[in-house]
């Protein structure tokens, strides 16, 4: 008897806290900040979209759509598609992947998981309507804008396929060189510094980097780093209209001597 009247007792003083008026609680905002940097890359990117046809192609396999004749191979199409287009002569990279890769540097036993980084830092971007396979469907793409030279069309012997399937064939895709972000965000203070994102760009740069052929995926291009205060004024000037491109980072140079 004494026990149940303790239950009874128990859930009435639960059902009382679950009804606490909100005025009770205290909520302590986190400390949002502001951050504002320039990357700089130190080996060319290559950027490789998901071209429009490719997309139709692959909803057509999934459709059961019969198949025509292959059409004949058009490099200057290829190496258009393979561009985040933006606005007319103006280009993008995708800020996931930019992020996946700035994530890759964080680890617990260094004191910064993957997790933390993941929640406590947002880079901001520019949605961009892409046109989808199927018709009445949306894509958004949140890319960041990519500075410096207009890109130039890049040849590579690739293969493709998987097993015994794998054939070798030309790819025909965008590079960009010299290349730049001007990467803005929010982190929270509360459980990321500055110094921390700075040292995780600049690490993901140099281990990870970003594009095709990556050193994380065997290559060298996509590399990139935190830039000096010159490089950042630099740019600064190019991004406004008060200055020419920038050069080339020495890094490049300093690698083949």
């Amino acid at each position: 008897m004494a026990k149940r009247a303790a239950s009874k007792a128990v859930k009435e003083r639960l059902h009382e806290d679950a009804e606490a008026p909100i005025g009770r609680l205290t909520i302590r905002p986190s400390k949002i900040t502001q951050f504002r940097l320039w990357i700089v890359g130190t080996t060319p990117l290559i950027t490789h979209a998901w071209a429009e046809k490719a997309k139709r192609e692959m909803l057509g396999t999934q459709l059961k759509v019969i198949k025509g004749g292959r059409a004949a191979r058009d490099p200057e199409r290829d190496f258009m598609d393979s561009l985040y287009e933006m606005t007319p002569d103006l280009y993008g990279f995708p800020v996931t992947g930019l992020k996946k890769a700035i994530i890759s540097q964080a680890h617990k036993d260094r004191g910064v998981p993957k997790t933390t980084v993941q929640a406590s830092l947002w880079l901001h971007h520019e949605m961009i309507r892409v046109r989808p396979a199927l018709a009445g469907a949306i894509c958004d793409m949140p890319l960041i804008r990519i500075y410096g030279a207009k890109p130039e069309m890049r040849e590579d012997m690739v293969r493709v396929g998987a097993g015994l399937n794998k054939r070798a064939t030309l790819a025909y895709r965008a590079q960009f060189w010299p290349w730049a972000f001007y990467l803005s965000g929010r982190f929270n203070a509360d459980v990321l510094t500055l110094d921390t994102i700075g040292t995780l760009i600049h690490e993901s740069g140099f281990a990870n980097g970003i594009g095709e052929w990556r050193n994380e995926k065997s290559g060298i291009f996509g590399a990139f780093r935190l830039a000096s205060e010159t490089e950042a004024n630099a740019w600064d000037r190019f991004r406004s209209g008060d200055g020419e491109m920038p050069a080339p980072p020495e890094d490049m140079a300093e690698a083949a001597d």
